[in-house]
């Protein structure tokens, strides 16, 4: 980890701890500051932090970072404000939903409005989507269905909606415990409700490994459970916590997300909790902070987990499998990505038509050099890795 990253982590975890951050400032590069904790969806913390602090550079730096904090206030409190409009529409018609995810999730936050997210999920039931869809699409709203029919987007301006009718953990050894989310839930207000932390807690790690088994996962996210933990720690069993996601198949997981929460942000963390290697621990911040938010920074990443995929399927011939699947991926794929399409067997070569127009068109063709290219020792390494931290799929 070099001083940039160290100097970032400090100041998350002085967020996290309502303390001063450990550093120096005139040893940090605080224009790669800037740059890194953009890339981590946490500027606005750190102009506050810096700023609390009186640790601001002078001149125009200075004024953007300022300007950053600035900007993630209103926008947040904008996508706030919004969200309450349309979840006081929800009451209005009497629709039951689920707030979960970054919204709820910022109120553990110190301050709220310094948790930035793009979209607002909500869990409604599926008997409500009809009059869900011609509440909002009277209300200007565009819709969209997406993920096969399991989640209503709804956009107008810079508002953005995703509705779920289920949680979808499908990765993980047994998901039968997040089918009972409505059993799981505390009334906020009215036909407004909010998970129990313990469930709410369980899915927000689940949905942690979803990302970082997929492209990867940011600061962000783990200062997410970390924050989530310290709020609610009277009313969180972590013992219950883990059980439940050892029969998931993500135990080994849970103990490393608090293990490098305590590490990070001084989260204090069970005796249960095993500590990582030194070298587990450094490729486990490497990979952490190299890629971004949600890991969309590591180039060939995407491909790298198509191998691994592969990889774990013991088959030869992997790059062509690996290419054959992008240019004809299974039914069962072109229906969430095409929700049109879905339970209508009979258009599958309509959908495969438009999928490769769409492949033609969209130049995605020069991925082929990048499928040729990829070392599968690298992408057996980075499988190696996520089975060391307790990210697995076997």
């Amino acid at each position: 980890m070099n001083i940039t990253e160290s100097a970032l982590i400090g100041i998350l975890k002085a967020f996290a701890t309502d303390s001063k951050p450990e550093f120096n400032t005139e040893s940090v590069d605080l224009r790669a500051l800037f740059s890194l904790a953009k890339m981590h969806s946490v500027i606005g913390i750190v102009a506050y932090i810096l700023n609390k602090h009186s640790c601001l550079p002078e001149g125009e730096l200075g004024q953007k970072y300022m300007h950053e904090y600035d900007r993630t206030i209103m926008q947040m409190s904008s996508r706030e404000f919004s969200a309450a409009r349309v979840i006081e529409q929800l009451r209005s018609e009497n629709i039951p939903h689920i707030l979960f995810k970054g919204m709820k999730v910022s109120e553990a936050y110190p301050v709220a409005e310094l948790r930035t997210y793009g979209d607002v999920d909500i869990i409604i039931r599926k008997e409500d989507e009809k009059r869900l869809c011609e509440l909002l699409i009277s209300q200007g709203y565009s819709h969209n269905v997406a993920d096969a029919g399991v989640v209503n987007e709804f956009k107008k301006n810079r508002e953005h909606y995703e509705f779920h009718t289920n949680l979808n953990v499908s990765d993980v050894s047994d998901s039968r415990y997040f089918s009972q989310m409505w059993e799981n839930t505390v009334e906020i207000q009215g036909c407004s409700f909010g998970f129990n932390h313990n469930f709410h807690l369980s899915y927000l790690i689940t949905h942690l490994e979803k990302h970082v088994h997929g492209r990867g996962a940011g600061l962000r996210m783990y200062l997410d459970i970390a924050l989530y933990i310290s709020k609610y720690s009277e009313e969180i069993d972590l013992n219950a916590v883990k059980n439940t996601l050892t029969d998931c198949g993500l135990g080994e997981f849970f103990s490393t997300v608090l293990y490098v929460c305590s590490r990070w942000f001084d989260l204090a963390v069970p005796a249960w909790v095993t500590p990582l290697s030194d070298d587990v621990y450094d490729k486990m911040c490497m990979f952490t902070l190299d890629g971004g938010v949600f890991g969309e920074r590591c180039q060939g990443k995407r491909i790298e987990l198509a191998v691994r995929r592969e990889l774990e399927s013991g088959k030869k011939a992997v790059r062509l499998r690996i290419f054959m699947r992008r240019v004809f991926p299974p039914f069962t794929e072109l229906c969430r990505l095409y929700p049109c399409f879905s339970g209508k067997p009979l258009l599958a070569p309509v959908a495969w038509m438009r999928h490769v127009i769409g492949f033609l068109k969209g130049g995605k063709l020069s991925k082929v050099k990048e499928i040729t290219t990829v070392s599968v020792d690298d992408a057996s390494a980075q499988k190696d890795f996520l089975r060391s931290i307790g990210s697995t799929r076997e």
